[in-house]
């Protein structure tokens, strides 16, 4: 259905900015023709120029009478290329009776002369409030596509929005990107030492050893909180106490598990995995307090009422933070938020989890907090949402320290240009960033090992990123079988894990040995963390000393009048 357009005329300055690699004509809507780039598909269009998000016009949508209806333009495509979308939209109104609506940036794809539709990106939890928000996402040109269209879907028909800003353009392949993530890791990651034994000192003989100890980034895995504590399973936790400096019980603190029947919690099982993990070194994040997709809600909360069940969450926070404080690094508040809105529905409340995070807050300030979610470095569906969703709450005031970005790779293929796009964008919050819960699905174990360095490389070299969490390791206790990087009950590397290993303990870990003389100085680069240095004199063991390094420079004078030699 073709809808007529109309134009509503208000006085405001004029501005127009173009894009030299825009793909998008009228991209900013400046114009009132659209008989070449926007066509209107069972919807009614009309220039705006008194609600703008930059520009003089945009472009009110309605008279709607489908999800898909809405304008869109179709462009050229190259096979084998990268493409970013993006564009503003505000909501004017929501459907009768609902707080919040989702807005979906939607692609047909021409392929071999055939549509094929993809959702390109999500912004679920949508309120009149929020005003311009922006929605994009990105895609591959495969081959045999020639053209590609964009537009927006809402489920609700009732729903008229405007658009402003929108943009199309190709995602530069960076041939490079190796070389500069390796240097980025140099940079970001090391920090420089030096050793200095001072002039005059009449000693010959002398060395140095410096040990890493511990990493400032994390290096961590999901882990069997039953495993921990199970005397039986002694090599699973050697295993993890030798290879890993951080770790997330994989189910033991969600509140269905936990309290399966209400009143009666098995505290015991996380506490005692906690205690275990923190008398051998290993920090812990807490996974998670809630979790507001419907089928992992307690089934006892369901027969609650608002206000009973408020009471409940309030009580859950209460009890279970009286038992972890200081006892854990980080809390993912409400997981998945954008893929479950059970408690946004039951209390009637949109704005439920930003309370959520202030109830942890309030009652241990030190604690992270943490939104986290899926489909956002796998998939563009819902990188710019969670973006936006942190950008908010930062706004809001709320206590949000990072942002967990699941990380579940589906595909053998990782394109590392999409992959630092995404990553980029997510970046965008100002947020820390943690990958929570990697994974690589491949039954061919030596291309696992391959994307497993390239993807943990960007990862590692990414200025945002403080720290990545496999979502397990052994085929004997982990999510999907594919996704092993140890096998069998010697839990032994496959070409995966010994990647892993090879990374953990060699590439990115600091030992340096060198001999010193009286009036030398020492210098090299070193990973940032915690180090244990050895002086040592023909070859013997003569002093200890402990150090942190961080961005600062160190630089070590090493005394030897107090050491006997």
């Amino acid at each position: 259905m073709w809808c007529l357009f109309s134009i509503v005329l208000f006085p405001i300055l004029a501005e127009k900015t173009n894009a030299a690699t825009e793909l998008f004509q009228n991209a900013d809507f400046e114009s009132t023709s659209f008989s070449s780039n926007w066509v209107p598909i069972d919807c009614k269009l009309t220039s705006r120029t008194d609600d703008t998000y930059h520009g003089s016009r945009s472009l009110m949508v309605s008279n709607r009478h489908h999800p898909w209806s809405s304008p869109r333009q179709t462009f050229a495509v190259t096979p084998g290329k990268n493409y970013v979308v993006s564009m503003q939209f505000k909501l004017l109104n929501l459907p009768t009776g609902h707080a919040y609506a989702k807005v979906s940036m939607m692609l047909a794809l021409t392929v071999n002369g055939h549509p094929h539709y993809t959702v390109l990106a999500n912004m679920p939890l949508q309120q009149l409030k929020y005003g311009w928000t922006e929605i994009s996402g990105n895609f591959h040109a495969q081959n045999g596509a020639t053209t590609a269209a964009v537009y927006i879907q809402i489920q609700d028909t009732e729903v008229n929005f405007l658009l402003d800003a929108a943009s199309a353009v190709e995602l530069p392949h960076n041939s490079h990107w190796l070389s500069d993530a390796t240097h980025r890791i140099n940079t970001l990651r090391k920090a420089p030492v030096s050793f200095k034994l001072p002039q005059g000192v009449n000693v010959h003989g002398i060395s140095i050893e410096l040990v890493q100890k511990k990493r400032a980034f994390a290096f961590g895995t999901a882990v069997s909180a039953s495993y921990m504590t199970d005397q039986s399973q002694r090599t699973y936790q050697d295993f993890v106490y030798n290879n890993f400096e951080w770790a997330v019980l994989e189910n033991a603190l969600k509140w269905r598990q936990m309290e399966w029947t209400e009143n009666i919690i098995n505290y015991d099982r996380p506490m005692n995995a906690i205690a275990a993990l923190q008398s051998h070194g290993i920090k812990v994040r807490g996974h998670n307090m809630f979790w507001g997709v419907d089928q992992f809600v307690p089934q006892w909360l369901k027969a609650k009422s608002s206000s009973e069940l408020l009471a409940s969450m309030k009580n859950h926070v209460h009890e279970v933070i009286s038992r972890t404080t200081g006892k854990l690094e980080h809390w993912d508040v409400n997981n998945e938020n954008l893929h479950g809105d059970w408690y946004e529905r039951h209390t009637a409340d949109p704005d439920i989890t930003e309370k959520m995070f202030q109830w942890i807050h309030n009652q241990e300030p030190g604690v992270k907090l943490f939104l986290n979610d899926y489909q956002v470095i796998t998939s563009s569906a819902e990188t710019t949402a969670l973006k936006v969703q942190a950008a908010r709450f930062k706004k809001d005031g709320v206590p949000v320290y990072g942002l967990g970005l699941q990380g579940h790779f589906s595909s053998h293929t990782i394109d590392m240009d999409v992959l630092k796009y995404r990553l980029d964008k997510v970046a965008e919050s100002g947020l820390k960033l943690w990958i929570t819960e990697l994974t690589l699905s491949d039954t061919d174990n030596n291309r696992k090992a391959a994307n497993l360095e390239k993807v943990m490389t960007l990862l590692f070299s990414h200025a945002a990123v403080e720290g990545i969490l496999l979502w397990g390791f052994w085929d004997q206790k982990i999510w999907h079988k594919d996704n092993a990087l140890f096998t069998g009950t010697n839990i032994t590397a496959n070409a995966a894990g010994q990647k892993y290993l090879d990374l953990f303990h060699k590439t990115w870990k600091t030992y340096f040995t060198h001999n010193i003389q009286p009036g030398n100085t020492i210098q090299t680069h070193a990973f940032k963390g915690d180090y244990l240095l050895n002086i040592k004199k023909n070859g013997h063991l003569i002093h200890q000393e402990h150090f942190s390094l961080d961005s600062t420079a160190k630089d070590i004078i090493i005394n030897l009048t107090k050491t006997p030699l």
